[in-house]
């Protein structure tokens, strides 16, 4: 009895298999991309809540006080007070402040402004660190009207004068939020938002403007604020 020869693909058909391939990587690629990054904001927000905790167990051991901040962006530096020292010496290394998406060059060459390698990722709210406007400085628990609506970590800038900084100056944004605190601030980090670790000790994602943003029918110098998680006597 004669067989059939097998029938292979003619090269229409291997082309049309090979664009649907092609078309459905080009739709599973994205989602892919979101979900890494994704698990990425998730490991940077269990290190940034690693720190809050620390945070909160150095309070809790100097009578409600907070850590301070010691390394300049440019300015004189006090190693001795910065807050990451000050958390590493006391409850050791183990302490993770590096977020896994931060691809920082000064992690491993010194910032040229300055001569200082890269701590951290994360940066302190410069609030709770100094007089700033006739108030605070709110360097202690007790201090904070809200705390579960003031951040004291914020994602630090990878580039630029701050890169090597441990805190930012969110008292200085005010005439040009967003290119000011991006100068200091890695606000999109993740997938457009960034994660922030709040005096109460729980750590959030937003974008920027959900943190720090001007009410649209104010007009300097009377600012009417829609969102300043910052200040902690304004912190909405």
């Amino acid at each position: 009895m004669k067989t059939k020869k097998r029938r292979g693909f003619t090269l229409v058909e291997l082309l049309v298999v090979i664009a649907i391939i092609a078309l459905l990587i080009s739709i599973l690629l994205p989602s892919l991309n979101r979900a890494r990054q994704s698990a990425k904001r998730t490991v940077c927000a269990s290190n940034m809540r690693g720190l809050v905790q620390a945070v909160y167990l150095y309070a809790n051991d100097y009578k409600g006080r907070l850590p301070s901040v010691g390394l300049s962006h440019g300015g004189h530096a006090d190693e001795h007070a910065a807050w990451i020292n000050t958390l590493r010496k006391d409850y050791g290394n183990d302490l993770i402040a590096r977020c896994p998406t931060d691809e920082s060059p000064y992690w491993k060459t010194p910032l040229l402004t300055t001569k200082t390698l890269r701590r951290t990722s994360f940066a302190t709210n410069y609030y709770t660190a100094a007089e700033i406007a006739g108030r605070g400085p709110y360097d202690d628990l007790s201090k904070f009207p809200r705390a579960n609506k003031t951040v004291f970590l914020a994602e630090l800038a990878e580039t630029g004068e701050f890169a090597a900084s441990d805190h930012v100056h969110p008292e200085t944004w005010w005439s040009n939020p967003r290119k000011l605190a991006g100068q200091e601030l890695a606000f999109e980090r993740h997938l457009k938002q960034a994660n922030y670790g709040f005096i109460d000790g729980h750590v959030a994602t937003f974008k920027f403007e959900e943190t720090y943003s001007i009410d649209r029918t104010s007009r300097l110098p009377n600012i009417k604020w829609a969102h300043n998680f910052y200040d902690p006597f304004i912190a909405r």
